[in-house]
């Protein structure tokens, strides 16, 4: 259904509390680099916007546990809109794989508007995103907005990210906006991700400066968890 799996990567995910997260950041910074796209504060602000069909497919999926799932968003970084990524993230047999391209303002606000356009002139994966906008009513859904801090490695293509006040917001037309949004934590106090991802290998020494005894592999999704209310229920659109 989806790529060749020699595409994909390990995608490992855990929910941390501060102190954890403080104890295992410290080691991080001593055995790995930041990634250069930080900047003196070391982290840098996620602002997602993420589409469903009409009948909350990808969402459903989700939590059914779908082997072959996939999900659409559209990113920007910081709050500005100088760099807007389109992103399709593919989930298969427990690895990941993400394709992204970048789109232009009008661009953006050409899907806003739901009036994009397939073109030879687009980037393939844009014209793959119209394409499930047209015939699956593919539309905004949900924001999600975090801090993230991320270390990478060059053995295995190691990444191993912090992601902080997780939360999220209904205000789908706001993704450009310079500013706050409404929104409601995702997950309790002084809970936070961290994130591991690698391709072939995780080296042995991240492995063990990682590890403290009581982790526990999450089946984790933002996503997820900004469409459900704190009671038995999903956000409506």
């Amino acid at each position: 259904m989806f790529e060749e799996l020699s595409q994909y990567r390990h995608e490992y995910k855990y929910i941390e509390n501060d102190v954890n997260m403080i104890s295992i950041r410290s080691r991080m910074r001593a055995l790995m680099k930041r990634d250069s796209h930080t900047d003196e504060r070391g982290y840098y602000s996620i602002r997602s916007l993420y589409f469903d069909d009409y009948n909350d497919r990808f969402l459903r999926e989700n939590i059914d546990g779908v082997d072959e799932r996939m999900k659409w968003r559209i990113r920007i970084y910081d709050r500005k809109s100088d760099f807007i990524s389109l992103e399709r993230k593919v989930r298969k047999s427990g690895l990941i794989s993400k394709q992204s391209c970048a789109i232009s303002l009008d661009d953006y606000y050409s899907v806003m508007a739901g009036r994009a356009e397939i073109s030879s002139s687009n980037p393939p994966l844009f014209n793959l995103f119209i394409k499930d906008m047209r015939t699956s009513a593919v539309s905004p859904a949900m924001i999600v907005e975090y801090e993230r801090e991320p270390f990478i490695c060059s053995q295995g293509n190691t990444r191993v990210t912090f992601d902080r006040n997780i939360r999220s917001s209904s205000e789908v037309d706001a993704l450009l906006s310079d500013r706050p949004l409404s929104s409601r934590p995702v997950m309790l106090a002084g809970q936070h991700l961290m994130e591991v991802k690698y391709d072939a290998f995780l080296p042995d020494y991240i492995a063990h400066a990682i590890e403290h005894g009581r982790m526990r592999q999450m089946t984790f999704s933002k996503y997820y968890l900004a469409r459900k209310f704190p009671y038995n229920g999903l956000a409506k659109r």
